[in-house]
C-alpha cells in the first residue's frame, strides 16, 4: 500500500473519530462529560488536520502524533461485550464503544507500524497508535470514574 492510501485510510478514522465524539458530546448530561468529549472531538480534529497535511507535503509526517512514553492500558473494556451504538446509547454504552473503538484504532495503528517498521511512516504510526492509546486510557478512566459516581 502507498504512503498516501495508509495516509488516507488514517484520515477517515479520524473523521470517524470526530463524528462519535461530536455525537458523545450531544448526549453527555453533564458539564463535565460534555467538556470530555469536545477536548476528545479537539484532539481528533488536530490529528485530521496533520494527516491532510503530510498527505499534500510528505514532509508533515513527522509532525503527526507525539513522542510519549508507552501508555497505561487499565484493560477494563477489553473483555467487555462488544456493543453497538444506537440514537438510545446511554452514557456508559457510548463510553465503552467509544474505548472499544480506540483500541482497534490503536491495534491498527500498530500492525501499520509494524509493517513499515525502520521507516518514517512506521514511526508515524507508532505516534498514532500511542495517541489512541492515551484516549482509551482516557474514556475508560472517565467509564471507571462514572461508575464510581453512580454507586
Amino acid at each position: 500500500m502507498e504512503k498516501t492510501a495508509i495516509l488516507e485510510a488514517a484520515l477517515k478514522i479520524e473523521e470517524q473519530s470526530i463524528t462519535l465524539y461530536t455525537m458523545a458530546r450531544e448526549k453527555a448530561e453533564t458539564p463535565s462529560s460534555k467538556k470530555f468529549f469536545a477536548e476528545l472531538t479537539s484532539e481528533e480534529v488536530k490529528h485530521k488536520e496533520k494527516i491532510s497535511a503530510a498527505i499534500e507535503d510528505e514532509q508533515k509526517i513527522s509532525e503527526i502524533g507525539s513522542r510519549m512514553e508507552k501508555i497505561q492500558d487499565l484493560k477494563i473494556v477489553d473483555f467487555m461485550t462488544d456493543t453497538t451504538l444506537s440514537a438510545e446509547a446511554d452514557y456508559p454504552r457510548i463510553l465503552t464503544y467509544a474505548a472499544k473503538r480506540e483500541k482497534a484504532t490503536y491495534e491498527y495503528y500498530q500492525s501499520l507500524a509494524r509493517g513499515l517498521e525502520g521507516t518514517e511512516t512506521g514511526d508515524l504510526f507508532n505516534r498514532l497508535a500511542q495517541e489512541e492509546q492515551r484516549h482509551k486510557n482516557k474514556l475508560e478512566t472517565e467509564y471507571d470514574d462514572y461508575l464510581l459516581k453512580e454507586n
